[in-house]
């Protein structure tokens, strides 16, 4: 090839890859109205787990809980139709059964994108940043694709709504801002002890129990909503892991999280902080001296250090006043108990986003 004909070559590439970016920057969702100062400088990408690894334990009555019934909306369309009623999500995909999800979701927006289910959780969750990112990728963004976070949730959240969406994803701006190193990998949801009371059993009346987290200052509850810069997190099998186990309803539960911590670096210390977290549990029924000696040493800071240590980049606990983030139907009795109550609790998580949003 001689100079001329490269030249033409390269003037090619660069025609093409700035049709490419043209086109991208054109797909990218505005902000309605100004851009919330709290926000990220675009809207993100929202990935929705929906997406079953053939396991019956998995599923519930059978079925994929993706599709299960909450108040005449399947509990998936419940959650991509938050997504995009949120000013700060641009599109969603949606990984999972290609064809069922079609089906119910296919009179959405044209945001909305299904991706085929590649296997378990970490897996389809891969597969996901991997459609989100591709098209940036192209347009010659491979720098902004690798910093550029994603937002990354189950389909089974009945409780969602838009304005805990857009909070949330405006405090982990806020969080990446003040970040030393600029930004963090991960940053996982948590919720406070007070909002979720109201969906605790009460009175003689049902409601979905979940461990408290005991720290030194207060009480949080972990929320299944996450901003990740993939590219940035290592460790990816221990989040896989750890996601398998991350009710710690019992003993078991906790020993097998923690005996896989151990070979890792900082795992001994990670093993030892599990183990007292679930001791706190156990210690809190009583509240006494062993409870508030064991509360004492354990600081959001400790967890984040060591999960940091465990994932190979950093990570920060967000805290968000909507309950509602926290409760997912993890089992049947999960889905009969929400489904029982669930006018009521959408009615007071409504109220409750009004409350907060004044």
């Amino acid at each position: 090839m001689d100079k001329t004909q490269k030249k033409k070559h390269s003037r090619r590439k660069e025609r093409k890859r700035r049709s490419a970016a043209q086109g991208h920057q054109a797909h990218i969702r505005p902000f309605p109205g100004p851009r919330p100062p709290e926000a990220y400088p675009q809207p993100l990408d929202a990935i929705v787990l929906a997406g079953t690894d053939g396991n019956p334990h998995r599923l519930i009555a059978g079925r994929n809980k993706a599709f299960l019934d909450m108040g005449g909306r399947s509990l998936v369309r419940i959650t991509v139709e938050a997504l995009l009623k949120a000013h700060a999500v641009d599109r969603v995909f949606v990984v999972g059964p290609v064809e069922d999800l079609e089906r119910e979701l296919n009179d959405l927006s044209s945001r909305v994108r299904t991706v085929p289910q590649v296997g378990k959780m970490l897996r389809n969750a891969w597969a996901g940043v991997r459609a989100a990112q591709r098209p940036r990728a192209a347009a010659g963004g491979e720098g902004e694709v690798a910093e550029r976070p994603v937002l990354v949730l189950p389909c089974d959240m009945p409780l969602i709504s838009a304005q805990a969406v857009d909070d949330f994803i405006a405090r982990c701006a806020r969080e990446d801002r003040q970040c030393a190193e600029g930004h963090y990998a991960l940053l996982v949801g948590a919720v406070e002890e007070q909002s979720v009371l109201r969906y605790c059993p009460r009175k003689g009346e049902p409601g979905i129990l979940r461990p408290f987290v005991d720290l030194r200052s207060e009480r949080l509850r972990l929320a299944n909503i996450y901003v990740v810069r993939p590219q940035e997190l290592g460790g990816h099998e221990l989040v896989e892991t750890g996601f398998s186990y991350r009710k710690a309803k019992d003993w078991r539960n906790v020993i097998a999280l923690a005996w896989s911590l151990i070979s890792r670096p900082g795992g001994w210390k990670a093993a030892w902080l599990v183990l007292r977290l679930q001791a706190t549990v156990m210690a809190a029924k009583r509240k006494g001296r062993l409870y508030r000696w064991l509360r004492r040493g354990n600081t959001q800071e400790a967890l984040e250090a060591g999960g940091s240590t465990l994932l190979g980049g950093s990570i920060r606990f967000v805290v968000s006043p909507y309950g509602g983030l926290s409760i997912d139907v993890d089992d049947q009795e999960d889905y009969l108990i929400i489904g029982s109550r669930f006018a009521e609790w959408s009615s007071w998580s409504h109220d409750q986003d009004s409350a907060i949003l004044a």
